[in-house]
């Protein structure tokens, strides 16, 4: 089950919550090659964020 998860861009400053895969959740995916994705910033589109506020 996806977990909420803050981040804030280190690019544009904007601060959003994104669910994200836990641990199990991410070996499993890709054990089965399935895709997981990257955080990213909604506004500007950059992954280069941090976790927290």
């Amino acid at each position: 089950m996806p977990m909420p998860t803050r981040y804030q861009c280190l690019n544009c400053g904007h601060r959003f919550e994104a669910e994200v895969l836990t641990p199990e959740e991410v070996r499993d995916a890709e054990r089965e090659w399935r895709p997981t994705r990257s955080v990213h910033c909604p506004h500007c589109r950059r992954t280069d964020i941090r976790k927290g506020w």
